[in-house]
């Protein structure tokens, strides 16, 4: 027999509490997030954050709520905007020189890059991680063209073309200046 959902939504420190409680039951943190999953169901908190409660648990931690500590506002609108504004300055820069010229902690100008900002880190530059519908439909003029030449021109239109990093050409131009 199915066990009946409760409506509305429990909270993380509702969870927490039920973790407590059945780690001093001596239930295993796979019993109690499978337990939560028929209940919470996708708002169920992560596996690994049961088994970490239920270790904190059973060594003796008594409240469910969070350690107080710094608030998270190195991650707010303005500083993800400050973020953005540097890094389109130079798309090379790292998280520590980005931290210096923001003054945002390294950590958190991390975070706004790969959460906020969606980017991640390619041949020493940031670039976005998931291409907007713009340059999707771009990509797709591109190729189209290349496809229709490569249907008229045949074999000698491919043998024109040259494939490399931009990177690598960029590097090769810095060599040939020095």
């Amino acid at each position: 027999m199915e066990p009946a959902r409760v409506s509305g939504t429990v909270s993380i420190e509702e969870q927490r509490a039920y973790i407590k409680i059945e780690t001093l039951r001596g239930k295993k943190p796979t019993e109690i997030h499978s337990a939560l999953s028929d209940v919470c169901g996708e708002l169920t908190v992560d596996r690994s954050t049961v088994s970490r409660w239920s270790n904190r648990f059973r060594g003796g931690r008594v409240s469910i709520h969070d350690d107080p500590g710094r608030p998270k506002t190195s991650t707010d609108e303005r500083n993800v905007k400050r973020v953005a504004d540097a890094l389109e300055q130079d798309r090379r820069a790292t998280c520590e020189e980005l931290s210096e010229v923001t003054g945002i902690p390294p950590a958190s100008v991390y975070r706004i890059l790969t959460n906020d900002l969606k980017k991640r880190k390619i041949s020493a530059r940031w670039v976005p991680h998931n291409l907007t519908g713009e340059q999707k439909q771009k990509r797709l003029d591109i190729a189209t063209l290349l496809k229709q030449r490569f249907r008229i021109e045949g074999q000698t239109f491919s043998n024109r073309i040259v494939a490399i990093d931009q990177t690598f050409s960029n590097l090769a131009e810095t060599k040939i200046q020095n």
